[in-house]
């Protein structure tokens, strides 16, 4: 077989079908993967034995996975298997990631070959809603005879209704003009809305996830661009195949189109993502796709007891998977227990039968007090109760149960957020501030009447506990008149996120963020209102926008996430925190395993998501594949597989209700808690794995240089992932930036002699309008012009160096033993086997800063540092360029290179994450004033003594200003 020595001494454990995956070197491959059968194992040891024997370079290698988390995962897999194997090439020019990820990293180096501008957003599944509604008009349109494009009755419907046609329109790859063309009145009106979707997202230069791929797609599709974008791509290598859509498949077909070296790797039998435009079908007919490939199925399970094996195999098998018109929906395959491991005799599939649904959940606490008690399990997070919802509809009778027997359980995604008792407390503080409570909220119906009640019981506990003479009454009455007052031409200089940064100072919230985990949670609340006031334009509240801010924040914005659910904060480092049972759905259970699963939802209606399918399935590219009377069973069947094949050691089945006639196989005949063989059971010991968290990234500007400023910003804005207030970023200097990097992206393409004056204004003019568009404070035509002659100074005194680049902004980074150092490099010189290193500056050259320079200077050795890493060979010369200078032997400043200055740089970097790491946040010594004045902390620090009241600056300052021009840009 084709298998480097190194792997064969090393892993002599795989078996002949695993050894099939790691020889196999060309050509397209499709492994079936049942559960617990190694398959991350077989792709991580196939993508380093292409490595060993030369067939790729690391750069030349891509690793698709489903979720980030799992790419993370799969990546620390790849680095500890190239250390035990003595593999020594640079892996983090490797891409392992989403393939959204990898989307958006193809469009960040090709961007300008669209109609994308630099900087460009992607809206998720919340800001996607807010941009419809923030269009809505230009998009859905008035209503006609009471309906919004012929179907929903209500603006938020409607705003739903048409972001899931939006969507499957992109992923299907459907022609809007066949919609319009068709006789069917929807048709037309969902065509038309489409297209101005499209056009209301490019004029904002934003993105969403499915045009994500369909820009990748269309990319490709283009014979030059596809070359360039494909030129140094060797193997494809794609985990949970059956969880892709259309456009992906096609994606991944055209990435392969020249190698044909694409290797998917799934289970048909654990689709889930139906409802996310997932189809099975793309591995159930890839061999049809790819002919010649070859199949390699791995059928033995490594995870779990051979009773639970069987018992799930043989259930899985007696549904009807035939297809008289084709490929059966199921491949051939029997799922059998690892024959190597011990299997001790005893109940190892139980039912709980409760006689309603507390004596249910009684029986479940019981069977995990009695699994505890007895040290079959060491700790309760050996327990997983997986749901097909964990709402409190659902899970709250047994988070009860387990409560009643003192047993703690974790739920972060049963969306409770606005339950936690902080959020309720920030939530009827700004109900407050801004009115909208009693009488001044008016008469509501429908789904506000449900927060109007939260919000009314909210700020009643509020008042109960914090009301006069507490601090907190008497800031809050301050602030609404403050708020109520301003005359029609006066702002004030505030952002209801400024008001959040206020109300941190005092209590409750000033001791709650003392606790992390809460503290969290409260930075959740700072991303949402940066969220409502980007999305809504509330840059400040005047006396014009009050009454609109209101009604926005509440009646829109707070009515959406409400109803919608938000879920709490979960330590991605920790998913299953100790001492606790673990209630999540069964889709949050994908790809895990537990010694002991317990499965409810036997008896819950389940249904797949028809009627966008049936409107769209006339103009999609492919006829129908599964019968529509057969989804739903199917469907069910997947969804429970895959929760029946998580546990390790205990499968517990549990309802109150009769269960589906489909869950009979599986369920008829099994022993029912507390009527089982308890002795064995209580023999037994069940271990549990040690799950290693993932390397964390750092970077020179995003986390050095923010922990240098200040610890105690570094802990709530990067730790905590607080949003600020304002935006830090300054106009002018990303406006010369971007317009220089995409000079040097023409240059890159071999355009060089394209670009002229004209040409450059046009690029220019480009960059201004994109960044209009951001939450970025713009400026002046004076400033403006100044910013263009930068430009134009730099490309007419650089051009032949030009021809001189090798990439620009270049993300770099380098793993570390305990993280991964990244950093992004302006500008790669080279030529005559030199490599120089640039970084532009927008500054005037500074006269007489040397711990300036010296800043800037560590900032080139740390860069200069990965890039000898990677390349192994050393970086010639340290360049900076001060665009604003005129005369470029003023501009360049070229630092001497020190060898001993790069080690310094690399072990300084070293030293500050391992204080990072330990959680050094404590402020020995206050920032310089100027910087304590200008951050949302200061009122926090000042509450707790870290800074004294002279370092408070503009917090004292009247907040009440006349409206006035934008204030000139700072400089970097």
């Amino acid at each position: 077989m084709n298998i480097a020595p190194t792997i064969t001494k090393h892993y002599q454990d795989l078996n002949d079908a695993q050894r099939t995956i790691v020889a196999h070197l060309d050509g397209p491959l499709l492994v079936i993967a049942g559960p617990g059968s190694g398959k991350t194992y077989s792709i991580v040891l196939r993508a380093l034995n292409l490595l060993l024997l030369g067939k790729a370079l690391p750069r030349q290698l891509v690793l698709c996975t489903f979720t980030e988390k799992a790419a993370f995962e799969m990546r620390d897999r790849l680095a500890t298997a190239a250390r035990k194997v003595g593999y020594t090439g640079d892996l983090s020019e490797l891409t392992v990631s989403t393939i959204h990820g990898f989307c958006n990293r193809i469009l960040l180096q090709h961007r300008h070959r669209t109609n994308l501008g630099h900087g460009f957003d992607t809206l998720d599944e919340l800001t996607q809603l807010l941009f419809i509604f923030e269009h809505f008009d230009e998009i859905i349109g008035p209503a006609e005879n009471g309906f919004f494009l012929g179907r929903w009755k209500t603006r938020w419907t409607a705003i739903e209704g048409a972001r899931g046609y939006f969507n499957k329109i992109t992923e299907e790859l459907v022609d809007p003009a066949q919609l319009i063309a068709s006789a069917d009145p929807f048709h037309v009106a969902i065509g038309h809305a489409y297209r101005r979707y499209e056009r209301a997202l490019l004029n904002a230069n934003r993105t969403d996830f499915a045009h994500l791929q369909r820009l990748v797609y269309d990319l490709l599709s283009d014979p030059d661009t596809a070359d360039a974008v494909t030129r140094d791509l060797r193997y494809v290598l794609v985990d949970e195949y059956q969880d892709t859509n259309y456009i992906q498949e096609q994606l991944l077909l055209k990435l392969t189109e020249k190698t044909r070296n694409l290797c998917v790797v799934g289970d048909e039998d654990q689709s889930l993502y139906r409802f996310r435009g997932a189809t099975v079908r793309n591995i159930l007919e890839f061999p049809q796709r790819m002919p010649g490939c070859k199949v390699v199925k791995l059928t033995t399970n490594y995870r779990s007891h051979r009773a639970i094996v069987e018992r799930y195999d043989r259930w899985m098998a007696s549904a009807d998977w035939s297809n008289p018109h084709g490929p059966s929906f199921r491949y051939d395959k029997t799922i059998e227990a690892d024959p190597a491991a011990a299997h001790p005799s005893y109940p190892a599939v139980i039912a709980i039968w409760g006689k309603d649904r507390r004596d249910e959940a009684a029986r479940f606490a019981d069977l995990v007090d009695f699994l505890k008690k007895n040290e079959v399990i060491a700790d309760y997070s050996q327990v997983a109760l997986l749901l097909h919802s964990v709402r409190e509809e659902h899970s709250g009778p047994y988070l009860a149960a387990l409560a009643a027997k003192g047993i703690p359980a974790f739920c972060p995604r049963a969306r409770a957020y606005f339950e936690i008792p902080e959020v309720r407390d920030l939530v009827a503080c700004f109900a407050v501030l801004f009115g909208w409570h009693g009488n001044g909220r008016g008469q509501v119906g429908g789904a506000v009447a449900e927060l109007a009640a939260y919000v009314d019981d909210a700020i009643v506990q509020l008042g109960r506990r914090f009301g006069a003479p507490h601090p907190l009454a008497d800031a809050l009455q301050r602030w609404t008149g403050e708020i109520e007052t301003p005359e029609k031409s006066e702002t004030l200089d505030l952002r209801p996120a400024d008001y959040f940064y206020r109300l941190l100072a005092l209590d409750p919230f000033k001791t709650a963020v003392r606790n992390e985990n809460t503290a969290r949670n409260l930075a959740i609340f700072s991303q949402l209102l940066s969220i409502f006031q980007s999305y809504y334009h509330y840059t400040v509240v005047t006396h014009k926008n009050r009454e609109f801010l209101r009604f926005h924040f509440f009646n829109s914005f707070l009515r959406l996430l409400y109803d919608g659910g938000i879920n709490e904060y979960e330590d991605p480092d920790q998913p299953f925190p100790k001492g606790h049972v673990q209630v999540m759905t069964i889709h949050q259970a994908k790809g895990l395993e537990f010694p002991v699963v317990v499965v409810g939802s036997l008896s819950t209606q389940l249904s797949s998501p028809k009627q966008i399918d049936r409107d769209l399935t006339p103009f999609y590219h492919r006829p129908p594949f599964e019968p529509e009377n057969r989804i739903t069973l199917f469907d069910r069947m997947r969804l429970h597989y895959v929760a029946f094949s998580r546990p390790q050691k205990l499968l517990v089945l549990t309802a109150h209700e009769t269960p589906k006639d489909h869950f009979a196989p599986i369920w008829e005949g099994l022993p029912q808690w507390p009527y089982v063989q308890k002795d064995l059971l209580a023999a037994q010991r069940f271990e549990a794995r040690e799950r290693m968290p993932v390397k964390k990234t750092y970077s020179f500007t995003g986390d050095l240089k923010i922990y240098e400023t200040c610890p105690r910003q570094y802990q709530f804005f990067r730790e905590y992932d607080f949003t600020p207030s304002r935006s830090a970023v300054i106009f002018f200097g990303l406006l010369v930036h971007q317009t220089i990097e995409e000079i040097h992206r023409i240059a890159l393409d071999g355009k060089l002699d394209t670009l002229d004056e004209p040409r450059i204004r046009e690029l220019f003019e480009r960059t201004f309008r994109f960044l209009c568009l951001s939450d970025v404070r713009p400026i002046g035509d004076a400033a403006k012009e100044a910013a263009f002659t930068q430009v134009l100074n730099y490309f007419r005194q650089n051009r032949d160096e030009m021809r001189r680049v090798i990439q620009t902004e270049v993300d770099v980074s380098l793993e570390k033993d305990g993280y991964i150092l990244a950093g992004k490099v302006d500008l790669l010189l080279g030529g005559d086997g030199k490599l120089e290193l640039l970084d532009f500056k927008t500054s005037p050259r500074p006269k007489d800063s040397p711990e300036l320079i010296a800043a800037y200077e560590r900032q080139l050795c740390t860069y200069a540092h990965i890039l000898e890493r990677r390349h192994g060979k050393r970086v010639d010369r340290l360049m900076l360029y001060w665009t604003s200078e005129p005369r470029k032997e003023d501009a360049l400043m070229v630092l001497p290179y020190d060898p001993k200055r790069v080690e310094e740089a690399g072990r300084y970097f070293d030293e500050t994450v391992r204080r990072i790491q330990a959680r050094e946040f404590v402020v020995t010594t206050p920032p310089e004033p100027a910087i304590c004045r200008e951050c949302d902390l200061r009122l926090l620090c000042h509450a707790e003594g870290i800074v004294g009241a002279g370092d408070m600056g503009r917090a004292s300052n009247n907040s009440k200003t006349r409206p006035s021009r934008p204030l000139p840009s700072k400089t970097d």
